[in-house]
């Protein structure tokens, strides 16, 4: 038992070491009612962003009402990534300040408004700066809220079974945003491809707002952190910025930790790459009469494919490590799967769209469970929150990096040879570079027996 911030005792919800051994990992995190709240808010939260950026990305990039160049659609990423980037640093100094089950839960309620505005402005056809700003916001608040849900994980699960925590929730919130997003383009099915049938898509999202809201409010405000311990007061605008280097600077005293981050990063700005090609492919190549659908219906089932491949990577994951140990995955996977997710894209068919969706979905989802458990073990508690924001962050960054040169200098058809290469080449690079940062960090007593 310990004492919460205002003096309330509170229990820790995660289960005991001998409960985990005797039982599979993920038996004993469903067992503990903290992370089934946690773990609900962030279905109903992942669930409602997929809805809403279909909605968007309907609106936007396929709406028969309205035509968007590849430079406005690196335009759009842009307008609604990059000034969360700027922003990120507060919020992790928010998450590892205040209560995280205040902050996430208020989170979620201005979202679910900010959709509802934005459904408003969806309806009547307007795109401009409003628009883009209710978008923004929106999704930053999003971004802010799973930023809240890694840094609280550790507080409602053992140590013991973080590598299956993180493999279990990172992945099955993918997947079940890819099913908003399925669950969207549906809809469309009983409405029209218009303004009118993407508004009513963004406004069905604010169901998991509610539901996300629902369930944080069923925290105690410092069940999931930060610890009273390590709260820190209230701070000026200028002391956060200097702590925030702080935090960037205790983040690159773990070399493995930043190591693994630039490896995400770089695999963020290739994932912007191929993003882009498959929205053009799908949207200017592949023809409407195939087998295949082209258009949004096309990008659907690609994105579903993703999502197969990321619930396989993060399933699988768990066992591998403790085999060989969360470096030489994160090594192997880069050198076979993302090399692969590029070298498909030479073939100049549909299905090999899907096929490259499917590897780079298992690259992302197998490193980043790896990734986000390097960084549970290696940080300090009190940094925790900012290292999350700043690993979001450069989430953000290199994201609309790699659609803006995307955008740039593919053409209308979305196929440049050189750029499969270019991808497939940057992915055997990138092994050969962790492998390296890995060999300084072999074997401690974290890279095997987890759960």
């Amino acid at each position: 038992m310990t004492t919460a911030p205002g003096g309330s005792a509170t229990h820790h919800t995660h289960p005991s070491l001998d409960a985990i051994r005797g039982s599979h990992a993920i038996k004993a995190m469903v067992r503990g009612s903290g992370f089934r709240k946690l773990y609900g808010a962030r279905l109903g939260s992942q669930w409602s962003d997929g809805m809403f950026q279909a909605s968007l990305a309907g609106s936007v990039l396929f709406n028969p009402q309205h035509a968007a160049t590849a430079a406005e659609m690196a335009a759009s990423f842009a307008v609604m990534l990059l000034p969360y980037s700027i922003v990120g640093p507060f919020v992790g100094t928010l998450l590892d300040r205040y209560s995280r089950r205040h902050l996430m839960m208020w989170a979620q309620v201005l979202r679910g408004v900010l959709g509802l505005v934005t459904a408003g402005m969806v309806w009547i056809g307007y795109q401009g700066v409003g628009f883009y700003a209710g978008a923004l916001i929106a999704l930053s608040l999003s971004r802010f809220f799973l930023s809240g849900c890694s840094a609280a994980l550790p507080h409602v699960v053992a140590r013991a079974t973080l590598v299956s925590a993180n493999a279990f929730t990172t992945t099955s919130g993918s997947v079940i945003s890819i099913i908003g997003g399925g669950m969207a383009i549906g809809l469309l099915s009983f409405t029209t491809k218009g303004d009118h049938g993407y508004a009513v898509i963004c406004a069905v999202a604010f169901i998991g707002n509610v539901v996300a809201t629902f369930l944080m409010s069923r925290f105690s405000p410092g069940a999931i952190g930060p610890d009273h311990h390590t709260r820190q007061r209230a701070a000026r605008v200028g002391d956060v910025v200097r702590e925030f280097g702080q935090g960037a600077r205790h983040l690159w005293r773990h070399p493995e930790a930043a190591g693994v981050l630039s490896t995400i990063a770089t695999h963020r700005f290739i994932f912007g790459l191929v993003s882009v090609t498959l929205l053009l492919q799908f949207k200017n190549h592949v023809p409407a009469s195939g087998l295949l659908p082209g258009d949004i219906a096309g990008v659907g089932l690609a994105l579903s494919l993703g999502g197969v491949g990321a619930l396989l990577g993060a399933s699988i994951t768990p066992a591998i490590t403790r085999l060989i140990g969360k470096n030489a995955w994160i090594v192997g996977v880069y050198a076979t799967f993302g090399v692969l997710a590029g070298l498909i894209l030479l073939i100049d068919h549909p299905w090999a769209l899907l096929a490259s969706s499917f590897a780079l979905g298992f690259t992302g989802q197998a490193v980043k469970v790896c990734a986000d458990t390097i960084v549970q073990e290696t940080i300090d508690e009190s940094f925790q929150g900012r290292t999350f924001a700043v690993y979001d962050t450069t989430f953000n960054i290199m994201f609309v990096f790699g659609v803006i040169f995307a955008s740039s200098t593919l053409p209308e058809s979305g196929r440049t040879l050189w750029y499969f290469i270019a991808i497939a080449a940057l992915y055997g690079v990138l092994a050969l570079l962790y492998r390296v940062i890995a060999r300084k960090h072999e074997v401690g007593p974290h890279q095997r027996g987890l759960g």
